[in-house]
């Protein structure tokens, strides 16, 4: 009997307090208002003490924010921009858990611009099109976005993630979808998105992506399709007005400057085109990149930089095939992102000015990084200092990319030369592809300035013939090397101490690039013609001195190892009967020659034994019948040797 009454005193009680809970537990109280600073906005609470204070803001979504104090009361400051919540959104708090007190709804303030909505929203793009099932991004200038408004949400889906504004074409038709910045219903942009059936075919234009001065018309002419054109919608009215007649376009620039993208369609929607054109009062200089054809590795970024327009106010016109690569442009630099792989062709206009385009292939590596090669594989360099880095292997066009590059450096690539210049301290990790493959790049760039100046010479245009040889002196920091020498096989270079050494090897021009142990580079550039073989006549050729088009070494053969011969035969060096075959003989006396002129003796004629059996002025006699004897049994003897491969070749 007595633990009956004890259980019913434990009901009892229970009840009890779940009754006084809810007897006690007060309604809370919720009030916001703006602070006055960016977008930030002050939240008031008055409940239960010690209970937890749960916040519904948008689409029932909710956040704890910390817990009222003994006397019930609690005070924050939250961000619009952290939650996402645009003026007038419904929002309460729940006081003691998710199924607390509710408190009264409140409408979210109106804050003032922050520094994310204080200048005008842009986009990438103002217009798309996209074929139905096809999905393009589209980057906005401001990172703290919220879609306002989709006209028609079943043409398609419109998502943001920061300043990354993806569209999912569901089916053909048009819809337009207002972009506007956290905290403001003004601060937008509109993106006007136009599907196409699945595989339909874009309209062309026989002129797209150019500008047009105030008061000045054009017109365009549109093909492809069926059946008559319309013009389906003209991002920008005030800068551009548009009208069509038949197949032509008439374009007029107003007095206002800016960009529009007119999309034009046939009546069924089945087939559509965008036309880019700006009007602008400025005459703007011709856009160019540091890359016309860069190569993009599959899931990885290349950054190439914009020149020329006015100012660095660009923006992607076109991309033609945007599920291949994404293109982001912050000032002049543009950051292209590789999808998957395939090519694509981006135009980049000047808001106030011409277009330019360039052709972007993404594909995998093949991952063998031993495919290419760099002269060096870490750099160490100061803001402001350059330094050259030759890549070898692969084939041009290289590209180099960089996840982490930020504004480290810059880089720029002529040839198989790629040159790095410092901006900022830091570090990155840079790849440099070409189509078969990728060699790393580790770049450290310090926390001073570098106030060293490049090399110097004492003289950069250098001209040469042919064997010649000359020297040139350095000035600078120390600790010369020789980066880059675009052509190898025209010009011979070689540094001791301050002095570079360079011959001629064969006709060409070749770019040296000299750089010293600091960074800096300078440019040497050499020229290297035929020798002009000096004679002394008088009605007939007397003589002329021996002079060698190439360098030669053991198992050589040709006319000039007999010439060669005929020359150390003069000399008294070589016994054996010259046959324009470079064998143990003929090496034996170069390396005769050698010692006698102080040069290692290696057998080869190489740059300096070449210039000292030159400068020798042995004269060949022409005339001379036992030379020309010689030169006819050596020919015939090749000409036998010759004519037994063909029989053999025949099977005689």
């Amino acid at each position: 009997m007595k633990i009956k009454q004890f259980y019913l005193f434990i009901v009892f009680l229970f009840c009890g307090l779940v009754f006084f809970a809810n007897v006690n537990a007060s309604t809370p109280s919720l009030f916001v208002y703006s602070t006055g600073t960016g977008d930030e906005v002050q939240i008031n609470v008055t409940g239960d003490a010690n209970a937890s204070v749960l916040f519904f803001y948008t689409n029932n979504a909710f956040a704890y924010l910390g817990t009222t104090n003994s006397s019930g009361n609690f005070s924050t400051i939250i961000s619009s921009a952290t939650y996402n919540i645009v003026v007038n959104t419904q929002v309460y708090v729940r006081i003691g858990g998710i199924s607390g007190t509710q408190s009264n709804i409140v409408s979210w303030p109106y804050v003032q611009a922050s520094s994310n909505n204080s200048t005008t929203l842009t986009l990438s793009q103002t217009a798309i099109l996209l074929n139905a099932g096809q999905s393009s991004t589209i980057t906005a200038g401001s990172s703290n976005l919220y879609l306002k408004n989709n006209t028609n949400p079943a043409i398609a889906n419109v998502n943001i993630s920061t300043n990354q504004i993806t569209v999912n074409a569901n089916a053909y038709g048009s819809t337009i979808a207002s972009v506007c910045i956290l905290g403001s219903t003004t601060n937008c942009a509109d993106l006007t998105i136009t599907v196409q059936n699945s595989g339909a075919q874009q309209l062309t234009f026989n002129q797209n992506n150019f500008s047009i001065y105030s008061g000045q018309s054009a017109n365009i002419s549109v093909s492809g399709g069926y059946g008559t054109y319309i013009i389906s919608n003209n991002s920008n009215t005030s800068a551009i007005q548009a009208s069509i007649n038949g197949s032509v376009i008439n374009l007029s620039a107003t007095s206002t400057s800016g960009a529009s993208s007119i999309t034009v369609c046939t009546s069924d929607m089945n087939y559509c085109g965008i036309l880019n054109v700006n009007s602008t009062n400025v005459n703007s200089t011709t856009i160019t990149f540091s890359q016309t054809n860069p190569f993009v590795p599959l899931n990885q970024s290349t950054t190439i930089t914009i020149f020329g327009g006015t100012g660095t106010n660009f923006y992607v016109s076109s991309n033609s095939n945007p599920s291949v690569v994404q293109a982001n442009i912050t000032g002049n630099i543009l950051t292209l992102i590789g999808n998957t792989t395939g090519s694509s062709t981006i135009s980049i206009c000047a808001y106030a000015g011409t277009c330019s385009s360039l052709t972007v292939n993404v594909s995998t590596s093949n991952g063998n990084t031993n495919s290419i090669s760099l002269s060096q594989s870490t750099l160490s360099i100061l803001p402001g200092q350059a330094s050259s880095i030759t890549i070898y292997g692969g084939s041009v066009p290289y590209n180099i990319s960089s996840t982490n590059a930020g504004n480290i450096f810059n880089s720029n690539i002529v040839g198989n030369l790629l040159t790095i210049y410092g901006v900022n301290s830091g570090s990155a990790t840079a790849s440099v592809c070409s189509s078969v493959g990728c060699a790393d790049l580790s770049i450290t760039v310090g926390n001073t300035t570098s106030t060293i100046n490049p090399p110097s010479f004492s003289q950069n245009n250098i001209s040469l013939n042919v064997g010649q040889q000359t020297t040139v002196s350095i000035s600078g920091n120390g600790g010369y090397y020789i980066a880059n020498n675009s052509a190898s096989g025209v010009v011979y270079v070689n540094i001791s101490g301050n002095i570079i050494t360079i011959s001629g090897n064969s006709t060409g021009a070749s770019n040296v690039s000299i750089c010293q142990s600091s960074g800096q580079c300078s440019t040497l550039y050499v020229t290297v013609s035929n020798p002009i073989i000096t004679t002394t006549t008088n009605n007939i050729v007397e003589e002329n001195y021996f002079t060698l088009l190439r360098y030669l070494g053991p198992g050589d053969d040709g006319n000039d190892v007999l010439q060669l011969q005929n020359a150390l035969t003069k000399l008294g060096l070589l016994s054996a009967t010259p046959n324009g075959h470079y064998g143990p003989a003929t090496t034996s006396a170069v390396k005769s020659f050698q010692g006698q002129h102080n040069i290692n003796k290696t057998g080869n004629v190489g740059p300096a034994t070449k210039l000292a059996l030159e400068n020798a002025k042995i004269s060949l006699d022409s005339s001379s019948s036992s030379s020309k004897n010689q030169q006819i049994v050596s020919l015939q003897s090749a000409i036998n040797a010759l004519l037994a491969q063909v029989r053999a070749m025949q099977g005689q």
